[in-house]
């Protein structure tokens, strides 16, 4: 039989994606090899313990990485069996992550139409603005420029009014003052 081009430690995996997330993993797991001494047990149940806190690996061959370091952690006996933190398997089934990619779907649909809508009541805010921004100006502009003769003329007619009864209160104070004289001189 021949090799699968997707084959990753032993593991075949069906889909580029689990075949791209397993060779990282990999990697990985040959970095460390070659970088941290796992012949000491201290070292190797420090990076047990952050693997299994970050979540790291997520294929088989990472969990079979984990299995392998836990194996070798317990054989040495610094730690027991049930103080040792415990390989938590996310199953990577194609259905869930169908669900998850549909569920992710909806969410960003909702938030595209969120987006679609916030739009366009910022478009409706910004039209009623503008038209607010018009009156304004043709207010100020009718104030500057508008015919004030109205109330000028109006004004001066009063004063006009009054200053003609002046007149007239002079003339006849005046008719009162001369009737007088004549009378006082008779």
């Amino acid at each position: 039989m021949g090799e699968s081009q997707n084959q990753v430690n032993g593991f075949i995996f069906n889909t580029n994606e689990d075949f791209s997330r397993a060779k990282e993993e990999q990697e990985v797991i040959d970095h460390f090899k070659t970088k941290v001494d796992l012949s000491d047990p201290n070292d190797t149940l420090k990076l047990y313990n952050r693997f299994i806190e970050k979540n790291t690996f997520q294929t088989p061959v990472g969990y079979l990485f984990l299995k392998e370091l836990q194996e070798s952690i317990l054989k040495s006996g610094i730690i027991k069996p049930e103080e040792m933190q415990k390989i938590n398997y996310t199953s990577q089934n194609p259905s869930t992550k169908t669900v998850k990619k549909e569920v992710d779907s909806l969410a960003l649909n909702k938030y595209k139409e969120m987006v679609q809508n916030l739009k366009i009541k910022l478009r409706n805010s910004r039209i009623i603005n503008l038209f607010f921004l018009v009156i304004v100006i043709a207010m100020i502009i009718i104030a500057i420029y508008s015919d004030k003769t109205v109330f000028t003329n109006f004004e001066n007619e009063v004063i006009d009014h009054y200053a003609s009864w002046e007149e007239e209160l002079k003339l006849k104070e005046k008719e009162l003052e001369e009737r007088e004289a004549k009378l006082n001189k008779e």
